[in-house]
């Protein structure tokens, strides 16, 4: 399958099955998340694969979302500040640990799609709460946690701006398919698929609103 299209059907769930991840599996993942990009080549990453119940309740409580607890597994992505701050300065530690904890998230969604595995992407908690609950050593901090599971449900991507909203050509505002008579670029037909979709989910919304008006 093209990377573009395994891009495009990462999938994440509201529910999974009770299925086991065999730890193949799983260590592909984890080598996909540790040959992510590093700034300056510091690989300041460190991963916690999480299965137990109740280290599992532990991250759910840290991180206030009950598909922990139903995932079969989770991965916590550490980010060792003290490694990125001696290598590249205190100043630009912390946003580069960040974006190489996104690497290394992304790297591990795409890697889950080669078998059938939804994800779901967790950010934005509070990490030194669950750093204490997993023991993590100080200058070691619990960034992003990524849940696999298998799911009779998945819930794909939404539709993203088409290529010629956000893309132009040696300067903003030079957009690509009106600079290029004809150009082949995959982005600008999938554009009018994107509008065409939420033109006629526009539409629907409209009409189920008549219909109950006209109920009522």
């Amino acid at each position: 399958m093209p990377v573009l299209e395994k891009i495009r059907n990462v999938t994440s769930f509201r529910d999974c099955r009770d299925e086991r991840i065999s730890r193949k599996v799983i260590g592909t993942l984890l080598e996909a998340g540790r040959n992510a990009p590093s700034p300056a080549g510091v690989h300041s990453l460190e991963f916690i694969v999480v299965e137990g119940e109740d280290a599992k309740r532990k991250v759910e409580m840290a991180v206030d979302d009950s598909r922990v607890s139903e995932s079969p597994t989770a991965i916590v992505v550490l980010r060792d500040r003290h490694r990125m701050a001696r290598r590249i300065g205190k100043g630009n530690a912390e946003e580069a640990g960040k974006a190489e904890a996104s690497t290394a998230v992304q790297n591990m969604r795409i890697a889950a799609e080669e078998f059938n595995l939804s994800t779901c992407w967790l950010s934005g908690f509070d990490g030194e709460a669950l750093s204490d609950r997993l023991k993590v050593p100080d200058g070691k901090v619990a960034s992003d946690v990524v849940l696999l599971g298998y799911t009779d449900h998945p819930v794909e991507m939404e539709d993203g701006f088409g290529m010629n909203e956000i893309c132009f050509y040696n300067e903003y505002g030079n957009q690509v398919s009106t600079l290029f008579d004809g150009f082949e670029w995959e982005g600008i037909e999938e554009e009018r698929e994107i509008v065409s979709r939420k033109w006629k989910s526009l539409k629907d919304k409209i009409q189920r609103i008549r219909s109950s008006l006209e109920e009522s």
